[in-house]
């Protein structure tokens, strides 16, 4: 290998651990966003609001004080980020639920009810951080507006599979916009039951809940056991 090969092999390869170490420092820096937003969550569950602060945050990261501000630009900018990621990973959830549940609206809208009343979902940390934001939406525009998009998003989501279901099943008359609406609200009367007395709440009841209103509504589709019913015309689905 002559001169200029081996200064054309080296550049390479010193561009190559660049690179590599750049993939590195993003990575770091990707882990410590999340360790510190999951800090936070855990901060808000067990304090509440405004008693999270950014050396308590910091304090359950093992980080410090400053690494928050680094990464955040302060308090106002780490609630941003947690409650953006609360709202990707909830998002991310549902639709993943709905896609794996097949073409079936039936199946979807099931697949949304286990989703949201299951133990990744419904819990005593995470419930209680949703309502700390919800609280707080009020007065502040940028927490408001994205927990009415995730909001919006949802209940068309819910209203377009409702939609599906009226029109398989011949339920002429029905309006899907209240029957998704009395849902949702249902649900999350069922995650505050949650947050209230976490000690008596009993997710399979709580499932329960939610078919028996649906079978009140759709009664050759949903039962009060949240079984599929016998012979339904699910064919051409797509």
């Amino acid at each position: 290998m002559n001169c200029s090969n081996i200064r054309i092999a080296t550049a390479a390869l010193a561009s190559a651990l660049e690179r590599s170490k750049g993939a590195m420092r993003s990575e770091i820096k990707h882990l410590r966003r999340e360790q510190l937003i999951e800090a936070t969550i855990d901060c808000i569950a067990r304090k509440g609001f405004r008693r999270t602060t950014l050396s308590e945050v910091a304090r359950r990261a093992r980080m410090s004080p400053g690494i928050v501000s680094f990464y955040f630009r302060g308090k106002d900018g780490l609630l941003l980020e947690t409650l953006e990621y609360l709202a990707e990973n909830y998002e991310r959830s549902w639709r993943r639920a709905v896609a794996a549940a097949g073409p079936d609206p039936v199946a979807q809208l099931h697949a949304i009810i286990d989703t949201d009343l299951g133990p990744e979902i419904c819990n005593r940390r995470t419930v209680p951080v949703w309502a700390a934001f919800w609280g707080e939406a009020r007065s502040e525009p940028r927490f408001r507006r994205l927990c009415s998009r995730l909001a919006d998003d949802y209940q068309r989501q819910t209203r377009e599979i409702i939609d599906r279901i009226i029109e398989h099943g011949g339920y002429d008359g029905v309006d899907a916009e209240p029957v998704a609406r009395g849902l949702n609200s249902m649900i999350n009367g069922l995650w505050l039951d949650l947050m209230i007395d976490p000690a008596h709440f009993d997710r399979a009841a709580a499932k329960r809940a939610c078919w028996t209103y649906l079978a009140s509504v759709f009664p050759n589709d949903f039962n009060i056991l949240g079984t599929t019913m016998p012979e339904r015309p699910s064919a051409g689905f797509t």
